[in-house]
């Protein structure tokens, strides 16, 4: 059953430049809103934690799923201006302060995070808008988790702070999704030990994952990076521990390269984020650090092209330009909280996470006490798109299964460069043609949204192309 419910639109513009502290937004447009004020709370304020997004390819329909603190809630926000409520499904705890939830083909993953006994939950959102079906619900593996991170490639689920049903708390368990139905344990991380047997560290709070390698941010010890190609030989590579504004390392992620690591510090507030060239893993050099306002605390953030996407408690969404990873700046921000500026940095209250993976390139949001977001920012501050634009190629089809075709489109006798990534920044595709038109094999590719991009000596092109 959906349930179409009423938007609340809110355009805000500022009066004048030497408002600036004061503005609403900069460069990023609310276009639609999805609140419910009678909802349990936690701390007479918290209705909310963590989402995702999740793109239907054959329909071009967008969803989003985020956590309150008693159910799970799936939204189509294809039209952000008329939002609808498609299902609301239980978790087996209430009073949650963290859900947290990953798709993996056309299923979502759902954890929690608090003292009551909870599952891992595995939804099948194939028919979608009407319904949606639980395959797998079990405490075996998991009753208790703080936060997952699937890596489709090697068909694994990352289970960070992982408290199991048989009793105590493992750093992180790996999963494997071969069945995506039925998941199956393959392996647990293997925490360095001092002399004394000591481990290291103890928790995995989030971990980030391409190709096998996992950068765990482990509370107040820093970033520790390991390869888990063969999990019966894990290796440690490298740790971040030494570093300005050291404070409890929260979550990390790459840059599409693969030669940058972002991470941020929860606690204390107002810590700044960190940029670390990792070109050479076993040698990381800090190469930046910035902020949004003095105080402010940077939760979650995703570098998606030249563009970092931040959640920031108290202050919104933040968008920083990373052109040039040394030299951070702010190109956009949209403040969710309904005070602004805040009257107090402290504690944790605000924006809690922000996805900026949509085809459709707009941001989603959600404010632990305003609700769901859907925002719209300016095109030159997408990472879906490119500053230069023109086109030298054609894409057929699209959306495409097993093959995909492209074309040189009438741009002359220049070379051109092809890449495409998948969403995780991963390489998969790179040539330098003037062939007329070559094809490429994409049976081992997994349904979902692709970056393509095309550029000459002098210019680039980037489009969004789809997996059914």
């Amino acid at each position: 059953m959906r349930f179409i419910l009423n938007i609340v639109l809110v355009v805000l513009l500022a009066s004048s430049n030497n408002f600036v502290y004061a503005q609403k937004s900069k460069n990023i447009e609310l276009l639609g809103k999805w609140n419910n004020p009678n909802l349990p709370k936690l701390n007479g304020y918290q209705i909310w934690s963590d989402l995702t997004t999740y793109y239907d390819s054959a329909s071009k329909r967008e969803y989003v799923i985020a956590g309150s603190t008693d159910s799970i809630y799936f939204f189509d926000i294809t039209n952000p201006a008329n939002i609808i409520l498609c299902a609301v499904k239980s978790g087996n705890s209430k009073g949650v302060v963290n859900r947290d939830f990953e798709c993996y083909s056309h299923y979502v993953y759902c954890v929690s995070d608090n003292k009551a006994r909870g599952s891992l939950q595995v939804f099948n959102l194939k028919n979608l808008p009407d319904s949606v079906q639980k395959v797998y619900d079990s405490d075996t593996l998991a009753f208790n988790t703080h936060s997952i991170f699937i890596e489709a490639k090697s068909k694994r689920l990352y289970m960070c702070i992982n408290r199991l049903s048989a009793g105590g708390v493992v750093g992180m368990d790996i999963l494997s999704l071969e069945n995506p139905e039925n998941p199956t344990w393959a392996g647990r991380l293997k925490v360095p030990t001092f002399g004394d047997g000591a481990p290291f560290f103890r928790n995995v709070h989030e971990v980030f994952v391409k190709n096998d390698t996992a950068y765990c941010s482990v509370e107040f010890h820093g970033i520790w990076i390991f390869d888990l190609s063969d999990l019966n030989n894990q290796r440690w590579l490298t740790a971040i521990r030494d570093y300005p504004e050291n404070g409890y390392n929260h979550s990390s992620c790459l840059d599409p390269t693969g030669k940058y690591l972002m991470f941020t510090d929860e606690i204390p507030n107002g810590m700044s984020i960190k940029i670390f060239d990792i070109n050479n893993i076993f040698d990381p050099k800090l190469v930046s650090m910035f902020r949004s306002n003095p105080g402010a605390t940077a939760h979650n953030a995703h570098w998606l092209g030249n563009f970092a996407y931040v959640s920031y408690y108290h202050d919104g969404v933040y968008v920083f330009d990373l052109s040039k990873p040394s030299n951070p700046f702010v190109v956009g921000y949209y403040h969710t909280p309904s005070v602004w500026p805040p009257t107090s940095y402290e504690g944790f209250k605000g924006c809690w996470g922000v996805n900026p993976f949509l085809p459709s390139g707009h941001l989603v949001a959600t404010d632990m006490t305003e609700g769901i977001f859907v925002l719209k920012p300016d095109p030159k501050i997408t990472g879906l798109k490119p500053k230069i634009e023109f086109e030298p190629i054609r894409i057929f089809p699209n959306p495409f299964r097993d093959l995909i075709n492209i074309e040189n489109q009438n741009y002359g006798n220049k070379t051109i460069e092809v890449k495409i990534y998948n969403l995780d920044g991963e390489l998969l595709l790179q040539k330098i043609s003037l062939e007329p038109t070559f094809e490429t094999e994409t049976q081992n590719w997994p349904a979902g949204v692709y970056i393509l991009q095309a550029s000459t000596d002098d210019k680039i092109w980037i489009r969004k192309i789809v997996k059914q």
